[in-house]
């Protein structure tokens, strides 16, 4: 047994796999795509995945917070919930993760890219030229990309108003001059004025507006 070690390999996939990178580039679709979004349904099956391997992982380590933990989701007064799941996490088997096939050649080129961008964001928002990189248009060495990933896909990853492809080396970061949307707060092309809806937004209310 190695405690250190497997508790330092858990928080770091916490801190930096999780946190860092893959909430932070999918909170955007959680917050604001429809509830018939695949992109946000795929998310919240990967919240739920996460969850039952995490609380599995966490509970040698962290005994009582785990209980309490699995209790508060799955309380133990009453009949199993839809899930059949009921009893302590204690009790649980190891998880069985789905396999699935990682590039990971491509996230790794994508990570390292994406450090790129926000290093060279980070002058022009201490100088207050923008406060977020949301008001970052972004361009990026066409060499850099990984086949198959487009611009919108970097922006998403990148967490800017745009990017573009270039053929120089460097990352090149300027301020955008789209306007805000109102409920995501992205600053898109397709905002007419600020404070109105993307398209995007735009169609998410008007279908939650109709289901009402």
């Amino acid at each position: 047994y190695d405690f250190n070690l497997y508790t330092r390999l858990l928080v770091d996939f916490c801190n930096e796999d999780l946190s860092a990178f893959y909430f932070d580039i999918r909170k955007d679709s959680l917050y604001c795509d429809g509830p018939d979004s695949v992109t946000r349904n795929a998310y919240r099956t990967v919240l739920d995945l996460l969850f039952h391997a995490l609380i599995r992982y966490a509970a040698p380590v962290l005994v009582f917070t785990a209980e309490e933990v699995w209790m508060t989701r799955y309380p133990q007064d009453g009949e199993a919930d839809e899930d059949g799941q009921r009893g302590s996490v204690h009790l649980l088997e190891w998880p069985s993760v789905p396999g699935v096939v990682v590039d990971t050649a491509k996230w790794d080129a994508l990570r390292a890219l994406r450090d790129a961008v926000n290093e060279a964001i980070e002058p022009l928002r201490r100088d207050k030229t923008i406060r977020s990189s949301l008001e970052a248009e972004v361009v990026v060495p066409a060499g850099a990309v990984p086949e198959g990933v487009s611009d919108e896909q970097l922006a998403e990853l990148f967490i800017t108003a745009t990017v573009s492809r270039g053929q120089g080396d460097g990352v090149i970061v300027t301020k955008t001059t789209h306007h805000k949307c109102g409920r995501c707060w992205r600053l898109l092309p397709d905002v007419a004025e600020e404070a109105m809806l993307c398209s995007r937004c735009d169609a998410v209310v008007a279908a939650l507006d109709g289901a009402a």
